[in-house]
């Protein structure tokens, strides 16, 4: 009778346990938890302040200024962090409030300007896709939002190829790595809200582009398995299904507990968040050595600022090398890290 009430008491603990993991990930100790959330806090300001001026500034919703920040923020705010959610809300409509404020944000070209003659221009406008797929992140969007997203889709749809690729014009890594990892943004816009008469066509191109690259070769960039990964929780893929993903992921993490860009890159914030984002999406826990070593190595490395320090691999002209201008991808990389951090220790 001992030895039953044992066992009983044994899977009472376990089935615990395994509820626990499912209602998402803990972090322990508490000490810690407040040290993550003050992590978080911080780069919640920098990401305001940063995107704040650059847009005053500079009238352009770029991935890394507008795009990301806002995803940043919106998923911070639903893990129970406070923003400056009339910012978040002027960002969006700024952005996505209709055609003119499009244009005027620079993802949706001017019909009234002379054509742009450069290849590229035939292509689909990554702004226009990052702020497709960071609103999805907000807790509601008015008409005109929806109306632009739609009018995104719709983009979307019209320029794929007949392969179910996009063409790929400029690499300025990591934002535009590479063919496979615009895709992969192009496919996240299409899973997001539309309007009715964008549904059936975007389900179709959704097919045809996870056909393409599932198939497409990642090559010496994480990036596109962290992507395809996400692409694959967002749609719903069980877990059993997407494990050997995981483990992928997690054999690629390094003895100082971050993630690289490349195999020969160092680790940094950019791959580190992105990657804790898109593992803690498919249930990993800050409960989890490796999980805990990543969260370590944002929290050890995160500037006084609220941000994290970073090297560039793209010139302005998108060869790889140094860039000049380091904000970018201090942006960037400082959204995929609050976005990690947040998920894995939320503040409600």
């Amino acid at each position: 009778m001992v030895r039953t009430s044992r066992v009983a008491a044994f899977v009472l603990v376990v089935l615990v346990s395994l509820k626990a993991l499912a209602e998402g990930p803990a972090w322990q100790p508490p000490s810690r938890t407040g040290q993550v959330r003050q992590t978080v806090e911080r780069a919640i300001g920098y990401l305001q302040t940063e995107s704040g001026t650059w847009l005053k500034d500079r009238k352009c919703a770029a991935c890394h200024h507008a795009a990301m920040p806002m995803w940043a923020l919106g998923e911070a705010e639903r893990q129970g962090y406070p923003i400056n959610r009339k910012f978040l809300d002027d960002m969006a409509e700024a952005a996505l409030g209709g055609p003119t404020e499009m244009i005027a944000s620079k993802i949706k070209d001017d019909p009234a300007a002379p054509p742009d003659p450069r290849p590229m221009a035939r292509g689909v406008n990554l702004g226009a896709v990052f702020m497709a797929v960071a609103a999805q992140s907000l807790p509601s969007l008015n008409a005109g939002e929806k109306h632009s997203m739609s009018l995104i889709a719709s983009d979307v749809v019209k320029k794929q190829r007949a392969d179910g690729s996009w063409e790929f014009f400029l690499s300025r890594p990591p934002i535009n790595e590479s063919q496979a990892t615009d895709a992969a943004w192009m496919l996240m816009a299409l899973q997001g809200p539309s309007e009715p008469e964008v549904a059936e066509f975007r389900v179709v191109a959704l097919t045809k582009g996870m056909e393409w690259l599932v198939h497409a070769p990642p090559g010496d960039n994480e990036q596109v398995k962290v992507l395809k990964l996400l692409l694959q929780i967002r749609a719903g893929t069980p877990r059993e299904k997407v494990q050997s993903a995981i483990g992928e992921l997690l054999a690629l993490q390094r003895p100082d507990g971050g993630w690289g860009q490349t195999a020969a890159a160092r680790s940094d914030a950019f791959a580190t968040g992105q990657t804790l984002y898109v593992l803690s999406s498919a249930g990993c826990g800050a409960q989890q050595p490796e999980i805990r070593h990543a969260i370590d190595f944002l929290l050890d490395s995160q500037k006084p600022d609220g941000s994290w320090p970073m090297t560039s691999r793209a010139t302005p002209d998108g060869r790889v090398g140094s860039a000049k201008l380091l904000t970018p991808i201090t942006c960037a990389a400082t959204a995929w890290a609050t976005l990690g951090l947040s998920r894995l220790a939320p503040a409600k």
